[in-house]
């Protein structure tokens, strides 16, 4: 099965620009309050400010669970996509597996489950629901906007 790589984040990149922002954000936050509620300006207190060692272990945890919330759901989509693969019949996976070999899009799970459910109906079988639907919304729509009009003009 073929899929690409996604490379691994390296860290959060702690820059000068994002400290000296960091910094500031307190005073920039109280600025804020002063302009947009100059009557309340006592009353509003901006939000206090961590360390800024606290700060970057928070980003740095931020960033890696971040991360990992990302692998799983996509690890997730290709488990589904996997499933509904080996689901077909030998012929139909014949198919599927010759078609994706072809594929010049990304190898991702999003793609791989298009080509299954090109193969397998469940797509066309998807628009034909979200078809009918939309149809259904629509009347009600219409019918809404209908006695809406009849209620005006009487």
């Amino acid at each position: 099965m073929r899929f690409e790589r996604e490379p691994r984040a390296e860290g959060y990149n702690w820059t000068t620009r994002k400290e000296a922002l960091f910094l500031r954000r307190e005073a920039r936050e109280a600025e804020k309050i002063a302009r947009d509620y100059p009557l309340f300006v006592g009353q509003f207190q901006p939000r206090p400010t961590l360390p800024i060692d606290d700060e970057r272990k928070r980003r740095e945890r931020m960033l890696l669970e971040c991360e990992q919330r990302w692998r799983d759901l996509q690890a997730r989509f290709w488990r589904q996509a996997r499933r509904a693969y080996f689901a077909c019949v030998p012929e139909m996976r014949a198919a599927i597996l010759a078609e994706w070999s072809q594929w010049r899009g990304p190898a991702r799970p999003l793609y791989f489950t298009y080509i299954v459910e090109k193969h397998n109906g469940v797509g066309e079988a998807r628009t034909r629901r979200l078809r009918e639907e939309d149809a259904a919304m629509l009347a009600r729509i219409r019918a809404r906007e209908t006695s809406q009009a009849r209620l005006l003009l009487t």
